[in-house]
């Protein structure tokens, strides 16, 4: 279907005389089509219940390598060299920056590219600030609730 579509816009594009002209001549011609899944993560997205109260406190731990991006719910914090990621399971990961990323805070949301491997790895992907910036993802930290003394 989609092979379908551009190929009639590569008709549309070339017109029907260029088209016979290189069937005649026998010649072919090759289309690569490339996919990129991104994923945009806003604030707004975690819903009420998800996080926990702004009072609280969180403590990381030694997070993954890489997380699933289908796992991901939304965002509960945006800094400016740091996100906390809300799972689906209403777990926690705090992806750290490699260096300053002030329009993470300044815009609501950003942009996560996803590998075809469907995962987000530290030290080989990047986030997307939505006035275009990228900013290298450094480590991924488990965050847990401090229990109050």
């Amino acid at each position: 279907m989609i092979l379908a579509g551009i190929a009639a816009l590569l008709m549309f594009a070339f017109g029907d005389d260029e088209a016979e002209q290189q069937g005649a001549r026998g010649g072919q011609g090759t289309i690569t089509v490339h996919q990129q899944i991104i994923v945009r993560v806003s604030p707004g997205a975690v819903p009420a219940g998800a996080g926990a109260s702004p009072l609280v406190r969180w403590e990381e731990h030694r997070g993954p390598r890489c997380i699933a991006a289908r796992q991901i719910l939304g965002a509960a914090r945006l800094g400016q060299n740091s996100v906390d990621l809300v799972f689906r399971d209403r777990t926690r990961v705090r992806a750290r920056l490699e260096g300053r990323c002030p329009a993470l805070d300044f815009y609501s949301g950003f942009y996560l590219p996803v590998s075809a491997d469907g995962q987000i790895c530290a030290d080989r992907d990047s986030l997307r600030s939505r006035t275009g910036g990228e900013c290298q993802i450094d480590q991924f930290r488990t965050l847990t609730a401090e229990r109050p003394d």
